[in-house]
Formats: structure tokens, C-alpha cells, sequence
């Protein structure tokens, strides 16, 4: 499907990956409509193309709005969810937004006869496996309650699909980073450049061994792209990533490199204070007691050999292009 001319939704459009979404989509020459509540995302995210947007201030659990927010639409791309405010902790989950926000979309979509339902998932629903190398249908190991709703999520769309006839995709984003997320520390690579910028050593907790693929942000604009142009995707699922990983403590190292900072690594031991709330029985970014020590035993690195074959997805900027472009963004905005 051409995006050309289409009136195309996209859900959580202020947000970091939503706003560089809207730009392409202008691009191809669609009619964009951005419904978001902005819990996290950010008008001035918008700022370049507010003029060529419709904008709806709104929550995807308000069904009788997504009703008529999605009124002639042809392509729905649902990415709302406040990641950002997201965590371990009980009280941070955000179902309602995850799952039952999913499903007034999907609803919305067969009663307003929308096309093509494109669904944000992520590589948190891949838990905790056997292989760093992970495929689409592996088994899913949730760690994560997010990773649960997102899974949920994903299983939604394949029984719309089956049930009502409505072309969804889901699309497992893993690690995305670049310009507009510095905001969030919610992975280590983003963690270092915030502290490089403020010339701080960086931390790392574990032993910097766990893997990760993380890809930018131009590449996962790329993979969703084409997923929305794909027609009959029948409820399919795609690792959108680099299709490689390094180990964190390799990207300590490249940051510093390529910053030039003075700075150095440093291992930091689990404390008490570094759980989630006090429900919460296991610290932030680690996933496993060793006799005295918690270490994180999830390494992932995304197959992307799907996307390639089907899709015709292939991911240009590697981790080292990727660091430069996010670090001159940061100074650009430090500078400002």
C-alpha cells in the first residue's frame, strides 16, 4: 500500500519515536493525525510539522474518542505507551494504556473499517532465553509485566486479524535510541551519553557482559515504514533492530572514544536502594542472585532476517554512527 494520500493515525505522536514517525510519513506524503496525551510526549517534538498535522490531545483508553478519532482513517500506527514513566515498580505498569488501549483501537479500527493496524512491541517480550540470537517464534520467557502487556498486545492484533478480517502487524522494536530520547535513562547506552555530556564516569552494574542490539532511531522509522506499505501481513510479527549487539561494557568504551571525555568505567555493587519500590524483590537492571552478587543474564541480539526477506528492511547506521549523531544532538541542545 502506498502511504501517499492516506490518512494515517498515529497514537503517541509527540513522543520520541511517534515525532520522527509524523516527519517521514509527511514525507510520503500522507495526511497525519497524532492522538496523544502527552504523558511523555512533547509538542515541541512536533515543532517542525505542526503546521501539517492534525493534533488531538487525547488517551487511547477513551474509547468513544479513538471511535472518532479513527473515522475515515486508512492506517492506524499505534506507539502510545509512557515508556518513559515505566519501571519494575507495581505501580508502573500501565495496563489500561498497554492493553485495553490496544483494544480500543483494534475495536475501533474493524468498526470504522480502517485498513491496516500497525502495533509497537518490543524485545521485552522475549523474557529471559537460552540464545542471544533471538527469532520471531521462539518461545516467549516474560521477565517483564511490561513485556506481558506488550505480548498481549501482539496476541490481539493476530486474533483481530484472524477473527475480523483487519490486516495487523506487530513490530518488536529493540533498544531504539537518538535524537529526542536523552530525557530517559531507561537503557544503559542513553545512561552513558547523559553522563559523558556532564563529563561523569560511567557505571555499570553486572559485570558489562549482557549483550544488547541497539538500533537507531532512522533504522526503526525504516522497518515500521515498510511495515505499514506491506499489504496482508495477516497478524505477523518482526524483530525491527541492527541485527547486531555488543556487550555493555564495549559501548562504555566506544562512547568514551568517541567523546574524547575524560572519563572512565566503573562497576558499581548492588545496594538496597536500587530496588523498584518495596514490593519489588529484584534491583533495577539486573534479573539474577549469584551466590553474593546480581548479575543480568539477558542478552539479546535481534534476527532480522525476516524483515530483510519480507519486508525488504536493512539497517544503515551502526552503533559508532549512532553514538556521533545522538552525542552532537545532545551538545547541540546542552548548548542551546
Amino acid at each position: 500500500m502506498e502511504l501517499k494520500g492516506k490518512k494515517i493515525l498515529v497514537t503517541g505522536g509527540a513522543g520520541f519515536i511517534g515525532s520522527h514517525l509524523c516527519e517521514r510519513l509527511i514525507k510520503e506524503g500522507s495526511e497525519v493525525i497524532v492522538l496523544d496525551n502527552f504523558s511523555t510526549g512533547r509538542i515541541e517534538n512536533l515543532e517542525d510539522i505542526k503546521e501539517k498535522i492534525t493534533l488531538i490531545n487525547g488517551d487511547v483508553r477513551d474509547y468513544d474518542l479513538v471511535l472518532e478519532t479513527t473515522k475515515g482513517v486508512n492506517i492506524i500506527i499505534h506507539e502510545a505507551f509512557p515508556y518513559g514513566k515505566s519501571g519494575m515498580g507495581i505501580e508502573e505498569q500501565y495496563i489500561e494504556e498497554g492493553i485495553l488501549g490496544t483494544f480500543n483501537l483494534l475495536k475501533a479500527a474493524v468498526k470504522n473499517n480502517v485498513k491496516k493496524f500497525v502495533n509497537v512491541s518490543s524485545v521485552s517480550v522475549y523474557g529471559i532465553q537460552k540464545e542471544a540470537l533471538v527469532k520471531e517464534d521462539f518461545p516467549i520467557n516474560v521477565f517483564l509485566p511490561y513485556g506481558v502487556t506488550k505480548y498481549s498486545a501482539e496476541l490481539y492484533c493476530k486474533a483481530f486479524s484472524k477473527l475480523y478480517g483487519l490486516d495487523t502487524v506487530s513490530l518488536r522494536y529493540f533498544y531504539v535510541y537518538g535524537p529526542r530520547y536523552a530525557r530517559f535513562d531507561h537503557s544503559a547506552l542513553v545512561n552513558f551519553l547523559n553522563r559523558t555530556i556532564k563529563d561523569q564516569d560511567l557505571i555499570i552494574y553486572g559485570d558489562g557482559n549482557q549483550i544488547r542490539d541497539y538500533t537507531y532511531i532512522s533504522d526503526v522509522i525504516k522497518g515500521t515504514i515498510l511495515a505499514a506499505k506491506k499489504d496482508n501481513n495477516n497478524g505477523e510479527v518482526y524483530n525491527i533492530s541492527y541485527g547486531e549487539g555488543k556487550n555493555i561494557l564495549e559501548i562504555a568504551k566506544k562512547i568514551i572514544e568517541i567523546s574524547k571525555k575524560q572519563i572512565k568505567i566503573k562497576f558499581s555493587e548492588f545496594k538496597d536502594n536500587r530496588f523498584s519500590d518495596k514490593y519489588c524483590k529484584i534491583p533495577i537492571g539486573l534479573t539474577t542472585r549469584k551466590e553474593d552478587k546480581w548479575i543480568d543474564e539477558r542478552s539479546y541480539i535481534g534476527d532480522i532476517s525476516k524483515a530483510k526477506k519480507l519486508l525488504g528492511y536493512s539497517p544503515k547506521i551502526n552503533i559508532e554512527e549512532g553514538v556521533k549523531l545522538t552525542l552532537n544532538w545532545m551538545e547541540s541542545i546542552e548548548n542551546d
